[in-house]
């Protein structure tokens, strides 16, 4: 169950680096209802593309499970943080951020993990998320986050590496 609560809160950091380069003081709540819904819509949907493979799988699906999530993990480590402020609306802005917990999700699926505990989270997290980025890193700037979405990065590769690794 570990597993999935990490992963949820580490899909939640594309929205905090995406969303603390612009200011919305309009309908913030509606946005961080409409990102949450999208980072909780888009793993179900790879939740059960994922168990559709899995079943076509069987054999290989624990080892592209574990490939999908530390290619996501190398991915966010080598990724330059966004330097331009989007020109997009909130958010289709939203709907992009949230393309990639479709991928993750559909490693869980293959593995077969518990997924309204990662859906939660991924919404849970992604709703506080735009708070955080809008109210405290775009404010003060205090957090790189350059070494936010490596650390994250780095997180979700062991987990990939972990998840090889117990097969």
């Amino acid at each position: 169950m570990w597993r999935e609560i990490l992963a949820g809160a580490l899909m939640s950091v594309d929205v905090l680096i995406l969303f603390s380069l612009v200011v919305y003081r309009k309908q913030i709540f509606t946005l961080a209802a409409w990102v949450a819904s999208l980072h909780m819509l888009f793993p179900l949907i790879g939740y059960y593309a994922g168990v559709v493979v899995q079943n076509y799988l069987a054999y290989a699906s624990p080892y592209l499970s574990g490939i999908l999530l530390s290619l996501v993990g190398l991915q966010m480590i080598l990724s330059q943080s966004p330097k331009q402020v989007p020109l997009l609306s909130p958010y289709l802005l939203a709907v992009f951020a949230s393309l990639d917990t479709f991928s993750v999700s559909v490693s869980f699926g293959m593995l077969k993990l518990e997924k309204f505990v990662f859906i939660f989270s991924a919404g849970f997290f992604s709703y506080i998320a735009v708070f955080i980025a809008q109210k405290i890193i775009f404010k003060h700037t205090f957090m790189n986050r350059a070494l936010i979405l490596r650390l994250a990065g780095v997180l979700i590769l062991l987990m990939g590496i972990l998840t090889l690794r117990n097969i």
